[in-house]
């Protein structure tokens, strides 16, 4: 099983944005209490914003969570420059989905907030949806697999799943290192390299160990 390389290097650099000012205080409030009871006003307070500039900035609770999915983008990519990808197709898929737990290890209690709040309100799921894909295409893309096309789009699906049910193990991982998230995490790509290899050779680009 490979492992997730990039543990602690996923901290916040550079003087923080009214948007991160807004991200940060969601998820502190989220910490605290139920996510669909915090307003954008509450927001605005907690990061000491006029409730003007929160409007302009990040309107709502759904603004919020894309701005922090792509701030956690910002970080796995940019960490890249860094510490570049290695091994195995799997290997990648695995090292890049992990960097995301990574940069979200200090939220894990607003995110169950979240995540609780967001299966009873499908709606605000849906809208979130296809930014979580546009991540998971760029994830596809940083190891090295096409996610152009129908295909690449079902790519991207396949591995939104995959994240989707190691993200729900994640909430409820205590282990510092994580095993049972990576356990889950390889678990799903290894279902879905065998599934590739019987698609041999008629979709012969969906992502497979090299």
């Amino acid at each position: 099983m490979a492992e997730s390389k990039n543990k602690g290097k996923t901290g916040k650099t550079g003087k923080s944005s009214d948007q991160d000012r807004l991200i940060d205080a969601a998820l502190a409030l989220a910490a605290e209490m139920p996510w669909q009871q915090i307003s954008l006003s509450q927001i605005a307070r907690q990061a000491d914003l006029p409730i003007g500039v929160a409007l302009l900035s990040l309107p709502s609770r759904v603004h919020i969570l894309r701005a922090l999915i792509d701030r956690v983008d910002s970080v796995v990519f940019g960490s890249l420059a860094d510490d570049p990808l290695d091994g195995t197709t799997k290997d990648k898929l695995f090292d890049v989905l992990m960097r995301r737990f990574d940069a979200l290890a200090d939220h894990r209690i607003a995110l169950t907030s979240i995540a609780r709040a967001l299966r009873r309100d499908p709606l605000s799921a849906a809208c979130l949806g296809g930014r979580v894909l546009k991540s998971m295409a760029l994830s596809l893309q940083a190891a090295d697999v096409s996610a152009e096309g129908c295909t690449g789009a079902l790519k991207a699906k396949a591995l939104g799943v995959i994240q989707l049910n190691a993200f729900r193990v994640w909430l409820n991982d205590e282990d510092p290192g994580l095993a049972a998230t990576m356990k889950a995490l390889d678990r799903g790509l290894s279902q879905a390299e065998k599934f590739a290899t019987r698609r041999q050779p008629v979709s012969a680009d969906i992502p497979k160990t090299a």
